[in-house]
């Protein structure tokens, strides 16, 4: 009944809609008698079938206040629309319930059904009939036979007013066991179409106990394993913990390994839609440190199940020898192009120095006098350039020392820095070649922004380049339309073929002063 008794937001606009699977009925008709706690006082409601007490259960708790059930949407298979069993006045099972719900909502519509009441003596607690005099709730039938059945289902729940704020509540009863998936399968699509599931109802009907009273219970838990779901692929495919997030925090977790979790994801996710490469780096060693708390066979909980999925998601980025270069495939992996190429622009300079491809000072050597060396450099900048030199790996290799394409080698245009390289003299041309194909990725992703900052167009960046290319802009050439994440996995693939090469013993003595 909580969920029931969420209080509405000041102006909100909103319709409450009930969704349920139809159930076929029973061969002999019956009165059973269904009960719910609410506070100090108990409800009853009266059902010739089952889909009946939680519909009444819904439209009473919504009267109480002051708000009706816009519409009833029904999932009905071919049986249930078409059977008309002996002993049910030729009434359907979507008939019969439309009209019983009619008769409790203080309209009179004739069933003709005869049944003893075992448990008249508890009668059932009615609704508040005035909200309904300008009309009942619509019944919605979905025949479950149509090939587009859930597109039907996602429009009457929707209605006709899109963007409005839709109220939930759903059936869990009625139905066979697939029509239960499919109803929740509908309701998680619509989940991001302003639709808020505010309640899932079910029964513990026992037709053979002793006393015929049964009582309606709130079975939003026992399907949340279907948020949880919905939330790990979001993860698993974006890399976005808003949904998890959004599960725990419903579910009370509070600081718990479970809240330190999906925070550590937050912060990754929301480090990588800003291009933060170190930011990134730091949330995913929380997730990392978080493991030891997921092993205690004292603490289990739901999120023990896919903490390994999770951990194994970024596990390439924990172990990985280059951590850049990880976090560059993980973006590409999950369809993150612009963080990939700009993570690889910033930092792939860097990885260049860890690795000992290029590199400019060692432990052996004055680490002062290199400071000064560049802060002479520094000084001659203009101010309006001296922003460059935040990360000195960038600006050194990026900025400063440059790549003479026809000579092959790295030049100082001042003469008063060195640039060393980790692997000998034989290997100091692919050693170019990968810088140069480093700097033509950075000009591609420069290119792809240009076109961003043009007129919007559906064909985007390779349209744009290909107006270019009627220019004969030498810019343009086929090498430039190759699909642009198979050329940063090439250049990755490549890149890591060589950096292996680099003796250990070359990196220890690097020092890395990013």
């Amino acid at each position: 009944m909580d969920e029931l008794r969420k209080v509405k937001s000041m102006g909100e606009q909103h319709e409450n809609v009930l969704l349920m699977a139809m159930s076929t009925l029973p061969r002999q008709p019956k009165i059973n008698t269904y009960k719910i706690e609410d506070g100090a006082e108990t409800l009853y409601f009266k059902s010739l079938s089952q889909m009946e007490p939680h519909t009444k259960c819904v439209l009473y708790m919504l009267a109480t206040r002051g708000e009706k059930l816009d519409r009833i949407v029904i999932l009905e298979s071919s049986k249930v629309r078409e059977e008309k069993p002996e002993n049910w006045k030729q009434e359907t099972a979507t008939s019969l319930f439309a009209k019983r719900i009619c008769n409790y909502l203080g309209r009179h519509e004739e069933v003709g059904i005869e049944v003893a009441d075992e448990l008249e003596n508890l009668k059932e607690s009615s609704c508040d009939w005035s909200i309904y005099e300008e009309g009942l709730p619509d019944i919605i039938t979905i025949d479950l036979d149509n090939s587009v059945f859930f597109w039907e289902a996602a429009k009457a729940i929707r209605g006709s007013e899109r963007g409005k704020r839709i109220h939930l509540y759903m059936d869990m009863q009625g139905g066979d066991r697939n029509a239960v998936s499919q109803m929740n399968a509908i309701a998680e699509l619509l989940g991001r179409q302003n639709v808020i599931i505010q309640g899932r109802f079910a029964n513990d009907f026992e037709p053979k106990r002793e006393k015929p009273l049964h009582t309606i219970r709130d079975a939003s838990r026992e399907y949340r394993t279907y948020e949880l779901i919905s939330a790990m692929d979001i993860f698993a495919r974006y890399g976005r913990g808003d949904k998890l997030e959004e599960y725990f925090r419903e579910s009370g977790s509070g600081d718990t390994k479970e809240k330190k979790l999906v925070e550590a994801i937050q912060e990754a996710s929301l480090a990588i839609s800003r291009c933060s490469g170190d930011g990134f780096d730091s949330a995913v060693q929380k997730i990392e440190q978080l493991e030891k708390e997921f092993e205690n066979p004292d603490t289990i909980t739901e999120m023990d199940v896919v903490y390994e999925d999770i951990f194994d998601d970024y596990k390439p980025l924990l172990t990985s020898k280059y951590r850049y270069v990880a976090q560059i495939l993980w973006c590409l992996d999950k369809q993150f192009l612009q963080q990939a190429l700009t993570i690889l622009e910033a930092k792939m300079p860097c990885e260049f120095v860890r690795s000992g491809l290029l590199y400019y000072l060692t432990i052996d050597e004055d680490r002062e006098k290199f400071l000064e060396k560049c802060e002479e450099i520094y000084k001659e900048l203009p101010k309006k350039e001296r922003y460059r030199m935040k990360d000195l790996n960038h600006y050194l290799l990026k900025d400063y020392f440059f790549y003479n394409y026809k000579q092959k080698f790295f030049g100082d245009p001042k003469k008063l820095l060195k640039l060393k390289f980790g692997l000998n003299s034989k290997h100091r041309k692919e050693v170019g070649l990968l810088w140069e194909d480093y700097k033509d990725i950075c000009n591609l992703r420069n290119q792809i922004n240009h076109a961003a900052d043009g007129k919007h167009n559906p064909d985007g960046f390779f349209c744009y380049m290909k107006e270019r290319a009627l220019e004969k802009d030498s810019t343009w050439n086929e090498d430039t339309r190759v699909n642009v994440e198979e050329r940063i996995r090439q250049f990755l693939d490549d890149w890591t073929k060589l950096a292996d090469q680099v003796p250990e013993k070359t990196r220890r003595k690097i020092v890395d002063l990013s």
